[in-house]
């Protein structure tokens, strides 16, 4: 199965190791994920980080006793994945290059599935389900799968937050955005854009159960504190902000504020 070219090209020229340590932004997204993986995961077992990146999650899980396997097809993160995988002995964890909808494992294999990224890059509805039932085939029955999704309205919140809202051309954007999902137009040459697609809350709830998953509960990320001005000055001492982030975290009203929201839910048993 061919990765979108569009999605290569992106990773190509943009430094995704470097995305979750930003000050502020990418502090809290980080801190935050981690923060519901030590609620949400059994204490220990086999993860299949599907998707994986540079590597920044499945070096957290091999550091707290995780046996971790992470798969991306962008060679430039395998590479660097590779190199973190093998920084830390004591934390060490094996790196393959696989693509969501095609992953190197029998079935039942892992304890845990990590979907962190492939399903906004997966546009079309029957690629995203392609890729979570793959996800079911290689979880024990009853283990966990977390699936991570852009929200509706992120480029709307984020315009605002950067005060971006007079950029010309930008209210069409919004427009073809909340309608379709696809943060670019898809007829027009995106260069190194980051072409995705953004979720409904209850859209992700959906394509989890036609993949055959159960349980599903709903955790927003960010919630809304990516939204608070001064945000690198709030995490310069986290825990409060963590803390009230936590009390709305599963609040349907507001998941949809949230940049990112993660998806929990159980294979089926036997």
């Amino acid at each position: 199965m061919q990765v979108d070219p569009r999605v290569l090209r992106r990773y190509e020229f943009e430094d995704e190791d470097a995305r979750l340590w930003q000050p502020g932004m990418g502090e809290l997204t980080r801190l935050r994920t981690w923060d519901i993986f030590g609620r949400v995961l059994p204490p220990s077992g086999r993860v299949l980080d599907v998707g994986g990146g540079p590597g920044a999650h499945a070096a957290h899980l091999a550091e707290a006793g995780y046996s971790v396997l992470t798969v991306d097809p962008v060679w430039r993160h395998t590479r660097r994945a590779a190199d973190r995988a093998t920084a830390h002995a004591e934390a060490a964890f094996q790196v393959a290059s696989a693509e969501a909808r095609n992953l190197p494992v029998r079935r039942a294999w892992a304890d845990v599935v990590l979907v962190m990224g492939p399903l906004y890059h997966l546009v079309e509805s029957g690629d995203r389900v392609a890729a979570l039932a793959e996800a079911r085939r290689c979880l024990r029955p009853a283990g966990v799968v977390v699936v991570e999704m852009i929200t509706r309205h992120a480029w709307v919140l984020d315009a605002a937050r950067h005060q971006l809202l007079t950029t010309p051309g930008i209210w069409d954007q919004f427009d073809r955005n909340i309608a379709s999902g696809l943060s670019l137009d898809p007829t027009q040459d995106t260069d190194h854009g980051f072409f995705a697609y953004f979720h409904r809350p209850d859209q992700l709830r959906d394509e989890l159960a036609s993949a055959g998953f159960t349980a599903v509960e709903l955790i927003a990320v960010e919630g809304f504190g990516w939204l608070l001005g001064e945000l690198a000055a709030h995490m310069t001492d986290p825990e409060p902000l963590l803390r009230a982030i936590r009390l709305t975290e599963t609040e349907p009203s507001m998941l949809g504020v949230s940049a990112h929201v993660l998806a929990t839910a159980r294979a089926p048993a036997p």
